[in-house]
């Protein structure tokens, strides 16, 4: 388990990420695509690099977009661990060749 970081090293952390905000204390973020197949396809890399991770994020898949919310619910609260995941994430945002 994680401890629960504070504001201010939830903003030094987030100054890393490129894609990444946060929305009712949680690490958000919205990436677009041209058509569903794309979001899915995404969406499935995103499952596997959380359960790798053995965490849970709240991701919604819809046509051309999905949506990820990172929270560690054990501290109801921002940890490391969602930080590192973020980064994971947003790293197969560029690497992913969906021909």
């Amino acid at each position: 388990m994680s401890d629960k970081l504070d504001d201010s090293e939830i903003n030094e952390r987030l100054e890393d990420l490129q894609i990444w905000g946060i929305e009712a204390e949680k690490l958000v973020c919205r990436v677009e695509f041209d058509g569903y197949r794309d979001a899915v396809f995404f969406a499935n890399s995103v499952f596997s690099l959380a359960e790798e991770e053995f965490h849970h994020p709240s991701v919604k898949v819809e046509y051309g977009a999905v949506e990820i919310d990172l929270w560690s619910h054990d501290v109801e609260g921002l940890t490391e661990r969602d930080f590192q995941l973020a980064k994971r994430i947003e790293g197969k945002v560029g690497n992913i060749d969906w021909d």
